[in-house]
């Protein structure tokens, strides 16, 4: 899934790349993986024209102006930055920011006041903990101002950041930007459970998933599957007559996403190599099944052994939310079990209030969730090793 992050520059044409007052001069964006797409720029608080003001190069990040800017004229670049989540390579099918979405477990805070810049402080506190990895970003911007017109600050260079207990630290060149101006902070968090936690339910959910489908989902790998030889009733040699009038055998994998086959081998009784099938005679369906031409297997059981390359570049969408639902169950549960505590009815006088059963609502909210689960799982295969 392709998470889009609103990102906002000010700048001055002393800060473009060229002399004053010419014409085709750069700047490379504070972001990387920034898009044309809704990408504002104004001059001078005049709108500029894509293609016809100024150009975008993705490949370098790059914001060419084409026509003159002069040093002193003010710059605004308001865009978005895309990101891949999990990207792949990603620990998981899913993060914890997409557990909090799925689930309705977290809570959006846009552009909290952190406090004003001295030139010496470097600590601020977020108004709420547990924030969730992912869904923060930092702005500064004038005293005073409305808010809209906002630098963003970059998590390593500028600050770091500590999310259970929602610390900000400014390093030096964050405090060196921030100088007198105001701070900010967007982010989401999660009122009942940290970060930290919730992310020790992603190996489980991630299991899950891989049961639940059938499949395996993330970064190709290699796995070896053993298959039982021919079974004719009467013994065949090395150079079997039976393949005459059986067909060409074939070898069902247990996984969907089949990159490549390296190697099928017969295998002797002590298990070791005693054949290798030309890679030639080996063909591969969409079905994931192993297609041996010209071949007849050897009499014997787990004597068959395929060696093959599955998995997928990207973590599919539905396998993202899955795994996300899972987890977030996972969560749920785990909210549940500590509501015992939970004040849901009081008084007050003659006046009573209720806030909602806790249990109640979770075990709705449980039970909504488990029919997308199913729903999911059949679309991408449920019960595939089902006979």
């Amino acid at each position: 899934m392709t998470t889009f992050t609103p990102r906002s520059e000010t700048l001055t044409g002393a800060d473009l790349s060229g002399t004053n007052g010419t014409e085709n001069r750069t700047v490379a964006l504070a972001n990387s993986n920034a898009v044309i797409q809704q990408m504002q720029v104004l001059v001078s608080e005049a709108i500029q024209q894509n293609t016809i003001n100024f150009t975008f190069d993705s490949d370098t990040n790059t914001v060419t102006f084409l026509g003159v800017i002069w040093d002193d004229q003010p710059i605004s670049l308001d865009y978005f930055t895309a990101s891949t989540v999990p990207a792949s390579g990603a620990p998981f099918y899913c993060d914890t920011l997409q557990l909090v979405r799925f689930s309705g477990i977290g809570v959006v805070i846009e552009l909290e006041t952190l406090g004003t810049g001295d030139a010496s402080n470097k600590s601020f506190d977020t108004d709420h903990g547990n924030i969730i990895d992912g869904s923060y970003t930092v702005y500064t911007g004038a005293t005073g101002d409305d808010s809209n017109n906002l630098t963003t600050m970059t998590e390593g260079t500028h600050y770091s950041i500590f999310k259970d207990d929602g610390r900000v630290l400014l390093l030096t060149a964050g405090v060196t930007l921030l100088a007198s101006n105001e701070l900010y902070i967007s982010y989401t968090y999660s009122p009942k459970q940290s970060d930290t936690i919730l992310a020790t339910y992603l190996p489980g959910a991630q299991a899950e998933v891989d049961k639940l489908t059938g499949d395996y989902w993330g970064d190709p790998k290699t796995s070896i599957q053993y298959f039982d030889g021919y079974d004719s009733g009467y013994p065949q040699t090395d150079k079997p007559y039976g393949f005459q009038i059986d067909p060409a055998p074939e070898l069902e994998l247990d996984f969907k996403g089949i990159n490549s086959i390296t190697t099928v081998e017969y295998l002797d009784r002590v298990g070791d190599v005693s054949q290798t099938v030309d890679s030639t005679l080996i063909s591969l369906d969409d079905e994931g099944r192993v297609i041996l031409n010209g071949q007849s297997l050897p009499n014997g059981k787990r004597n068959v052994k395929v060696t093959f390359v599955h998995g997928y570049d990207d973590v599919p969408v539905l396998v993202q939310e899955l795994c996300a639902l899972v987890a977030g169950m996972m969560a749920l549960v785990n909210i549940s079990g500590g509501s015992y505590k939970d004040i849901s009815t009081y008084s007050l006088g003659r006046k009573s209030f209720s806030r909602g059963q806790v249990y109640v609502n979770i075990r709705e909210s449980i039970d909504q969730m488990k029919a997308r689960i199913d729903k999911i799982s059949d679309d991408l295969g449920s019960n595939a090793f089902c006979v």
